[in-house]
């Protein structure tokens, strides 16, 4: 069994060139085409941050993302001004092409390796684009930067995808990142009484919140019987549990709450969005998540939590705070990246008993 933490290899190890921006073409400021994935722009924050301080007086700092994203990037002060994408693995529109060109941002940086958002940069006339060497989009950079692979099936990962984030921003004069200080988020409490029952489990001073799914597939999730143990052993040390996820996870989440007093244990799964997962998080004394975007919100929030892991790697994608712990147990086909186990046992899964989270939960508590 491995218990691994957050340590942020030097981005410098990268060696990558200097490319500072003309200081005579910022024009408005700085736009940056955050990744598709929750999870990734979570990882992604700590470059963002680095490049906000590059940005000079008097200009802003923009950023395009999915559309589902609004939310929470409207929580962050830092950023001037959101463009949503309403389909986030397409050419971009005629009218977000023409939402990013009314910006006159005067730099732009790809935190993503599609040739799409090069070409959509262009489109928009921003004239300096910086972005990651990747699938033949170079002549359309203004730089581009040449990174090591990520993810080797059966191997682990020699750094975090944070440090290849943050390697591009350090190039374009960012700050580096301590590895530990993360964005401020701002939140005010809404009074809209549809989301009471929310705010009921959010007033409880012992919730802890559980997210059993994953977006990428089956084989990154922990058994809902090792859940509802789990939830079981918090209500009994007097705690109430909150389940979180997507739509398609409710039945997963009934699963973790088979048994359970509805007055103890409550399935939200498919019934929030992303600000009231957000508050749920924030109010939140302890998390449980697989390798997801739920876990990743919660190091971004700074909870305290643990990831149990298995098709991926905690080395590479682990949450970006020493607060959380991962489990997991190295198996002769692990970390295989494959959206569902190719054997059908989740054997790296399945080994993680319900026991050896818990005790890592007191310890973690204490």
């Amino acid at each position: 069994m491995e218990i691994l933490r957050f340590t942020l290899n030097d981005p410098a190890e990268y060696k990558l060139p200097s490319a500072v921006p003309d200081p005579r073409k910022w024009r408005n400021g700085l736009v940056v085409r955050m990744p598709n994935h929750l999870g990734d722009a979570v990882m992604a924050l700590p470059a963002l941050c680095s490049l906000s301080r590059v940005v000079p007086e008097n200009c802003g700092l923009f950023v395009v993302a999915p559309e589902m994203f609004r939310q929470f990037y409207a929580e962050l002060p830092a950023v001037s001004f959101f463009v949503g994408l309403r389909k986030a693995h397409a050419n971009w529109s005629f009218s977000e092409i023409r939402e990013v060109k009314r910006l006159r941002a005067g730099v732009a940086v790809l935190f993503n390796n599609s040739p799409r958002d090069a070409i959509a940069m262009r489109l928009a006339r921003v004239p300096q684009v910086y972005g990651a060497a990747a699938r033949g989009r170079s002549f359309l950079l203004t730089k581009a930067f040449k990174l090591k692979r990520q993810q080797i099936p059966g191997l682990r990962a020699q750094e975090h995808l944070c440090s290849r984030y943050l390697a591009i921003a350090m190039a374009l004069g960012g700050a580096p990142w301590d590895g530990v200080s993360l964005p401020e988020f701002r939140f005010a409490r809404r009074g809209d009484e549809s989301k009471q029952k929310i705010w009921s489990w959010c007033e409880h001073p012992e919730m802890l919140l559980l997210g059993p799914g994953a977006a990428y597939g089956d084989a990154k999730c922990y058994g809902s019987d090792r859940y509802n143990a789990l939830a079981r052993w918090w209500i009994d040390r007097g705690g109430v549990v909150v389940v979180a996820g997507g739509k398609n996870e409710v039945e997963t989440g009934n699963e973790v709450c088979a048994g359970l007093s509805p007055e103890k244990c409550v399935n939200m799964c498919g019934a929030t969005d992303l600000q009231e997962l957000m508050m749920l998080i924030r109010f939140s004394r302890f998390m449980v998540c697989n390798d997801s975007g739920i876990m990743h919100l919660g190091a971004a929030l700074g909870k305290s939590g643990i990831a149990v892991f298995g098709s991926t790697d905690p080395t590479a994608t682990g949450p970006i705070s020493p607060a959380w712990r991962c489990i997991s147990e190295r198996t002769e086909c692990s970390p295989c990246f494959q959206h569902v186990c190719p054997f059908g046992h989740k054997k790296c899964m399945d080994s993680v008993c319900a026991e050896a989270v818990i005790e890592e939960m007191k310890k973690a508590l204490q």
